[in-house]
């Protein structure tokens, strides 16, 4: 996997002032608030996945995202490709930082924001992994605004706060459609891991599932149907239940195989196979994002 690098065309950022804090008060929108938290949540996301979780259009969100970072609501980068130009890259500035911990009661500290800790993903290895991830969230959640459906989400940081001791997730979600529901835990795969650690993940969840009694459908969500098949070669029964599926193809439609069948399945149809998965903890009350 290649390594990133940030756009260095771009400014040196200011410190935070309180001139910048208030300028910023004073042209935060209800929309611009939730594309804060959003940022903040998940990490990082695109121009184009901004623009299908906040608005209208594409055009839309390229004429109010520059907006938000002049006014420090947002930082942004561009990784560097070996052809054309990478898309804008958006993450949490340090004013907004500051709004979103006031909305808290909380310090910048106590929300745990930390801007040099915010830059690094655009160096990282791992940026290819967040926004893959993001992106399926993106999908579903955009899925949600034609569909009767709803989305439930846990974040990469929720689920080691919540199951870190077992097992680490890349991410939870209750997917509910109609009168349907299923609980999952997602693992994003890029390929580089052996399929032996993925199989051992299997009996983490396991574990976590007979420590704790809570349950859900594994998604490994790969990034070629090879992958897929080498994987369900190698683990023809596995102890928990778990399905498969291909990047490509959009995460709520007819695409997911249990490993213990053959069948493609929507993924709320998942839930149809096996005893009912109870509610993972406190998904009683939660809301989605």
């Amino acid at each position: 996997m290649r390594t990133t690098r940030p756009d260095h065309r771009a400014p040196v950022r200011p410190r935070t002032t309180p001139e910048a804090i208030r300028a910023l008060i004073a042209r935060l929108t209800p929309r611009d608030l939730r594309i804060m938290r959003l940022v903040w949540q998940h990490r990082v996301f695109t121009t184009d996945q901004l623009a299908k979780l906040e608005f209208g259009s594409y055009n839309t969100a390229k004429k109010r995202l520059p907006v938000l970072y002049r006014l420090r609501a947002l930082d942004r980068f561009r990784p560097w490709t070996p052809v054309g130009t990478a898309p804008w890259h958006y993450i949490l500035d340090s004013p907004g930082a500051e709004i979103l911990a006031a909305e808290h009661g909380q310090t910048v500290k106590q929300l745990g924001y930390q801007r040099d800790r915010a830059l690094t993903i655009a160096y990282r290895t791992s940026l290819t992994h967040t926004l893959g991830l993001n992106q399926f969230f993106v999908d579903l959640t955009s899925h949600t605004r034609t569909h009767d459906t709803h989305l439930a989400w846990r974040t990469t940081r929720e689920c080691q706060h919540q199951f870190g001791d077992i097992v680490r997730p890349d991410a939870a979600g209750r997917w509910t459609d109609a009168n349907k529901a299923i609980d999952f835990f997602l693992e994003y795969d890029t390929g580089t891991e052996p399929l032996r650690r993925l199989a051992d993940k299997l009996d983490a969840y396991h574990e976590l599932a007979r420590i704790t009694g809570t349950r859900g459908i594994v998604l490994f969500w790969l990034p070629s149907a090879a992958r897929e098949s080498n994987l369900r070669h190698r683990v023809p029964n596995p102890p928990v239940p778990t399905a498969t599926a291909v990047y490509g193809a959009h995460p709520a439609d007819m695409v997911w195989t249990r490993l213990d069948g053959s069948t493609q399945r929507r993924l709320v149809d998942l839930a149809d196979v096996g005893p009912q998965q109870p509610f993972l903890p406190g998904w009683e009350e939660a809301g989605s994002g």
